[in-house]
């Protein structure tokens, strides 16, 4: 069972024709599976529950662009990285205000609930955070004039500034992060089938 947040383009989403998590990371699993002769069944499970989950040993595994941090790691075992992202601040592109994080003090940023664009909101003095179940609820109130800013993934924000004509991101990426495969404590072989299959993918420019 490997659980995912399909709220997250163009990582994980639900295709609205077939209804079917699709993805990135889908792929990227399915591809690991295909090596590691693995049986999978996706959860979609929004993102605080599938922590939780994560650190209880309630799913096998998980994928969804999940950043790689020392907290984490307490309560599950990573994969070796297979992608680098970095946080990013999306805005109107008529906001002239916000030309970095310098500038975001006294302006409401929106993020996803418990994710590190959260934690780095939370981290800039000043600043008044919206936090959202989901990141795309956090770019709707954006784009209705309700917050200034959202912080998120670069290549997340990309998507929606290539989707929606009024937005912008600002500046460069704020972090460097690394993706990891979330796996449960205690299923340290399946960790190194998912390791075994991920190195050989990465070798082979698979995952470019």
């Amino acid at each position: 069972r490997v659980a995912t947040d399909a709220t997250w383009p163009p990582f994980e989403y639900i295709d609205t024709e077939t209804g079917e998590i699709i993805g990135f990371d889908i792929d990227l699993f399915d591809a690991i599976a295909e090596r590691a002769d693995l049986d999978v069944e996706y959860v979609d499970v929004a993102w605080d529950p599938l922590l939780a989950g994560m650190a209880e040993g309630t799913y096998d595994a998980a994928i969804s662009s999940i950043t790689i941090t020392p907290d984490r790691a307490k309560n599950m075992n990573f994969s070796h990285p297979y992608f680098t992202a970095g946080q990013i601040i999306t805005t109107l592109k008529s906001n002239t205000d916000i030309t970095g994080n310098e500038t975001l003090a006294g302006k409401s940023v929106g993020v996803q609930t418990g994710t590190t664009g959260d934690d780095l909101a939370t981290s800039i003095n000043g600043t008044d955070v919206k936090r959202y179940d989901e990141i795309g609820l956090a770019f709707t109130a954006l784009m209705t004039d309700q917050i200034d800013a959202v912080i998120c993934d670069n290549p997340v924000a990309a998507g929606y500034v290539a989707k929606y004509d009024t937005l912008k991101t600002v500046g460069e990426p704020l972090t460097s992060e690394e993706y990891g495969i979330a796996v449960a404590k205690g299923k340290e072989e399946l960790l190194a089938k998912i390791n075994t299959a991920l190195d050989a993918l990465l070798a082979e420019g698979i995952i470019d």
